[in-house]
């Protein structure tokens, strides 16, 4: 009798507790079906096309020439690519481009936020509306801007001209792509990395100051270690963004190489091979996870860490 009277008690506990798990999995249900149908399906439908399994009733994927259809997996179209010059110069620009624009984010993105965080007078205010000027503007007019202020005889190269110096344009070159990719990510990484800088006790810094400690020291030794967090996810998240970006390396970039996220179009638009372009793109997902993957491990690290 006891024994049954404890489960009732039991079950009734338990009843209110599952009727949120089932509400919850419930509100969940719709956007994991979207996922789902929106991501999931056509990811996993882009990587058997890539692997020789031709949809053959979607005619975007049939129309392409040069096709490896195979009844079992296969790495042809991947060995192919890697076989390539072509394909790895694309590749070797994209790397490139990529950690240059990463780098150089980090760093202007961290002067910026540190001069706003502890710098004095009306001027910090004025470089924090700046920053964030990039963020109202689109990528195209952005990117054409940038076209005529660096561009051979555009204003920088007039400008230099009366001042006796030469001048060799970076506009469609890498140095372009990687101007363009820093202009467009400065403010979302000067916001994160501004909030982690924000976040840090100012006690703990006229701590420093009081003994002694200079700003490079409180730099290295105070700001960067509790701010690590806060440059991870910037790295990671402009690392994705510059490599897989098609609007700036299109407007700003070279002819050839080009960087994936152009050849793959123009593999699946102006080459009618999407076969190619679709592996190109898994590719570069792979590569993103894996920039991924590091941005969790060490974010963790930092975590069991502190």
């Amino acid at each position: 009798m006891l024994a049954s009277e404890t489960k009732r008690v039991q079950v009734a506990r338990l009843s209110p507790r599952l009727r949120e798990a089932g509400l919850g999995l419930l509100l969940a249900l719709p956007p994991f079906a979207v996922l789902v149908a929106l991501i999931v399906y056509p990811a996993v439908e882009a990587i058997l096309f890539s692997l020789g399994q031709v949809p053959m009733d979607n005619p975007a994927f049939s129309t392409g020439m040069h096709l490896v259809v195979s009844k079992s997996l296969t790495l042809e179209v991947y060995r192919q690519l890697f076989s390539s010059s072509y394909f790895l110069s694309d590749l070797e620009i994209t790397l490139a481009v990529t950690a240059l624009a990463v780098v150089f984010v980090l760093v202007v993105s961290y002067v910026l936020a540190l001069y706003v965080r502890f710098g004095s007078g009306p001027l910090p205010a004025v470089v924090r509306s700046l920053y964030l000027v990039p963020m109202f503007i689109p990528v195209v007019i952005a990117s054409y801007a940038l076209i005529t202020f660096y561009v051979d005889h555009g204003i920088l190269q007039a400008v230099l001209s009366h001042l006796g110096i030469g001048y060799a344009s970076p506009i469609y070159h890498q140095t372009g792509i990687v101007i363009g990719e820093v202009w467009t990510s400065i403010p979302f990484a000067v916001l994160l990395l501004g909030s982690g800088l924000d976040a840090l006790p100012q006690e703990m810094v006229e701590a420093a100051q009081d003994v002694g400690a200079g700003f490079l020291s409180i730099l290295w030794r105070i700001v960067i270690p509790l701010n690590v967090v806060p440059a991870m996810i910037v790295a990671t998240f402009t690392f994705i963004g510059v490599l897989g970006s098609f609007t700036v390396p299109y407007l700003l970039g070279p002819n050839a190489p080009q960087m994936l996220g152009v050849a793959m179009q123009s593999y699946f638009a102006s080459y009618q091979q999407p076969q190619p372009a679709v592996a190109m793109a898994v590719i570069t997902f792979i590569l993103a996870a894996a920039a991924g993957a590091v941005y969790v491990w060490a974010t963790a690290r930092s975590g069991k860490a502190a």
